[in-house]
C-alpha cells in the first residue's frame, strides 16, 4: 500500500521526446525568422551606412598610422604659459601637430596656413578640431612665436631638449614638416605628407567626424 502511495505522490517524469520536438519547433521557426528577416535589417544598416560600405568612399587621403599609436606622454612645454602639455590637451578635441625643427620655412607656413584654412572649411564641425606647432628645438620654438598674430587659435609648444629625440621617434620616421593626426583619446591615428592639399585632410575629417561621437 504504501509503495502505491509513493508512486501516485511523485510527479510524473518529463517527456523528453515531446521538448525535443518542441526545441526543435523553436529553433525551426528562428531560422525562418532570419532567412526572411535577416537581409531587411541588413538591407537597412547598409543604407544608414554607405559610406562605410563603399570601398571609394573608405580610402583615406592620409596614411593610417598601423596599429594605432597611443601617445602615452608628451614632454612638451606651453611657448605661451610655460606649462607642462601632457596628453590631457587632446580630450575632448581631434588634433593636427605639426612637427617644425630648424625653424619654419616658406614651405613650413604654407603648410600651417593650409591648416588653418581647412578649420575654418569645417564649419560648425570648427571647434571640434584644433592645432598645434610642435617644436623640435629653439630655433622652432622662435619661428611658432612668430607666427602667434597670423595663428592666433594654434597651439605653440617645445618639445624638452632632452628627450627631443625620443619625442621625434613616437611619431615614427622623418616627423619633420609633416601633420599627425591624433584623436580625443591621445592616439596617433594618421600622417599627412608635407604637400597634403586641404581638400584631402578635410575629406578625411569630414568624414571621421560623421562617425564619430567623441571630440
Amino acid at each position: 500500500m504504501s509503495n502505491k502511495q509513493t508512486n501516485s505522490d511523485t510527479p510524473a517524469a518529463p517527456d523528453t521526446k515531446k521538448l525535443t520536438n518542441q526545441t526543435r519547433s523553436r529553433i525551426t521557426l528562428v531560422a525562418m525568422f532570419l532567412v526572411f528577416f535577416a537581409p531587411i535589417f541588413l538591407a537597412m544598416i547598409m543604407y544608414r551606412n554607405l559610406d562605410l560600405w563603399d570601398s571609394s568612399s573608405t580610402s583615406n587621403y592620409g596614411e593610417l598610422m598601423m596599429p594605432i599609436q597611443p601617445l602615452a606622454m608628451l614632454d612638451a612645454v606651453d611657448n605661451q604659459s610655460k606649462e607642462p602639455v601632457g596628453v590631457s590637451l587632446f580630450e575632448e578635441q581631434w588634433t593636427l601637430i605639426f612637427v617644425g625643427k630648424n625653424g619654419c620655412d616658406l614651405s613650413c607656413e604654407a603648410s600651417l596656413f593650409k591648416v588653418r584654412q581647412m578649420r575654418f572649411l569645417l564649419g560648425r564641425e570648427l571647434q571640434r578640431v584644433q592645432y598645434m606647432f610642435l617644436a623640435l628645438d629653439e630655433a622652432s620654438t622662435m619661428a611658432a612665436d612668430a607666427l602667434a598674430e597670423a595663428h592666433p587659435r594654434m597651439t605653440r609648444a617645445t618639445v624638452t631638449a632632452a628627450v627631443a629625440e625620443q619625442q621625434a621617434l613616437a611619431f615614427g620616421d622623418n616627423p619633420i614638416g609633416k601633420f599627425y593626426l591624433i584623436d580625443p583619446h591621445g592616439n596617433l591615428v594618421m600622417r599627412y605628407p608635407k604637400e597634403a592639399e586641404v581638400e584631402g585632410i578635410l575629406k578625411d575629417l569630414h568624414k571621421l567626424l560623421k562617425v564619430s561621437k567623441i571630440g
